[in-house]
């Protein structure tokens, strides 16, 4: 699994349409891109992304812009990097097999399922997260520190 650019960027996109709230209207793209410095012309390909991904919705006019189509509380991680860049973790073996004859559907084969295993697991942790939690965590930095798992060492 590598996230682009193009789903990091769509994230802090809509993090920022989210921060903003409904109350502040739609959000013009040169806005977007200047606060969260990234090239207009790249800021708008991903807004059309996430528009067609149906995350944000546009509005025409003087006052137009962007704004979420769903709630912060409904707009999960998965979704925004979907829209932005595609599936987050592709079972490679199904759609572009090394060996054909190997990983036909007929045939076992020992990775396969722990590969589905891992796409199920990345995907449910993207969708544990959504927009408003997030946010919610960047006002309460105290309580997300990482607990260090890592075995220490006896001196």
């Amino acid at each position: 699994m590598h996230i682009t650019r193009w789903g990091e960027y769509g994230i802090l996109c809509c993090l920022f349409i989210a921060r903003k709230g409904e109350g502040a209207g739609a959000i013009g793209a040169s806005e977007i891109a200047q606060t969260q410095d990234i090239p207009l012309q790249y800021a708008q390909q991903i807004l059309h992304r996430l528009r067609k991904g149906g995350v944000i919705r546009s509005v025409r006019g003087p006052r137009g812009g962007f704004l979420l189509s769903m709630a912060p509380e409904e707009t999960t991680l998965r979704e925004i990097l979907r829209a932005a860049e595609g599936d987050t973790f592709e079972v490679i073996c199904e759609s572009d097999p090394v060996n054909p004859d190997r990983c036909s559907s007929d045939n076992f084969c020992e990775m396969k399922s722990v590969w589905q295993e891992l796409k199920q697991s990345i995907d449910r942790t993207l969708d544990s997260y959504t927009l408003a939690s997030v946010l919610e965590r960047q006002k309460n930095p105290d309580q997300n520190e990482l607990v260090d798992i890592r075995p220490r060492l006896v001196q």
